[in-house]
């Protein structure tokens, strides 16, 4: 998947709070299921305190647009997110006025629909998943109160599976 980002010239954020949308695509790997990743569609709100240019503290809240399915060695796996929560330390090192790059941990919770259908006989689960959660990303002001944002974040990373995910959004600072 290529993302671009066209920035205009703008100034800096100022301190302060700020409200978010991003678009995700989380990915899904299960040990049990082929080489192939499943795909997942998503949104999430996020909205933060900058304390300064160095330092903010974000929470967020997503949800699931569409599920995606693969074969699996003895029959089919689906997978289908419900929603995500998690609250984050983000760390910023101001290149100029316009581009912040950054990284961010803290901890998510997942709750997702999983299915295996093995011989036709189907196995409907909802799990729950929630870890340790890190990323790296890049903020990009377009005017003072206005700013892009592309994201990966490793979401969750225990035994056999691993989600994560690469975002693009749109910012807004009050």
């Amino acid at each position: 998947m290529v993302l671009s980002c066209s920035v205009m010239a703008g100034g800096a954020f100022a301190a302060g709070p700020y409200i978010g949308a991003n678009y995700n695509q989380i990915q899904y790997d299960n040990d049990d299921v082929d080489e192939d990743t499943l795909k997942v569609d998503g949104v999430t709100l996020r909205a933060g305190f900058e304390f300064n240019d160095f330092i903010a503290l974000e929470a967020r809240g997503g949800t699931g647009i569409d599920g995606d399915s693969k074969n699996a060695p003895l029959g089919t796996f689906e997978y289908d997110m419900d929603h995500m929560y998690g609250g984050y330390l983000k760390l910023s090192a101001p290149l100029s006025d316009s581009i912040h790059p950054y990284v961010i941990g803290g901890y998510s919770k997942m709750k997702a629909d999983v299915k295996y259908t093995v011989a036709g006989v189907s196995t409907d689960e909802s799990e729950r998943f929630e870890d340790e959660s890190y990323g790296a990303g890049l903020d990009f002001n377009i005017t003072d109160t206005l700013g892009a944002n592309l994201e990966y974040m490793r979401y969750y990373d225990q035994d056999e599976e691993e989600i994560s995910g690469v975002s693009v959004g749109l910012r807004s600072a009050f």
